[in-house]
């Protein structure tokens, strides 16, 4: 499939309710996909302008199983992971480190940075990024 094909009907793949202004998202309502760049995930956006009127940033929850993740990459947005479950040994330029439940993380704009899930068990995390990609499709 291809990656504008899996992004472009991406409010079809999410469930939501109202409160007032807010909305409100639940993991097992959101439909999953291995995005591009990423081997053994399932990652569900939460947050995102292309499901609702949010401007300034994206929350995606992922589920990795072991020896998945994403491969070295770089882009404009600073984000932020934070491990609810699990293992990552992360990479940051040339330097690793083993990380786990309960940490977060903070990731520039413009450093090359990849992950990978260590251990038993799935690797749970969720991730934070602003400004959203715009260009992503």
């Amino acid at each position: 499939m291809s990656k504008k094909h899996q992004f472009e009907k991406l409010r079809d793949r999410v469930k939501m309710s109202r409160i007032g202004e807010a909305r409100i998202v639940r993991v097992k309502d959101v439909k999953g996909i291995c995005p591009p760049n990423y081997e053994k995930t399932d990652s569900r956006p939460l947050i995102s302008p292309k499901i609702m009127d949010v401007k300034n940033f994206v929350m995606v929850y992922n589920e990795v199983e072991e020896h998945g993740g994403v491969k070295t990459h770089e882009h404009t947005a600073e984000h932020g992971y934070f491990i609810i479950k699990g293992k990552m040994l992360l990479c940051i330029g040339k330097e690793e480190k083993e990380v786990g439940a309960g940490t977060a993380i903070y990731i520039p704009s413009g450093v090359p940075h990849s992950f990978r899930a260590i251990g038993e068990g799935k690797l749970r995390l969720i991730m934070i990024y602003s400004p959203p990609d715009r260009n992503k499709k």
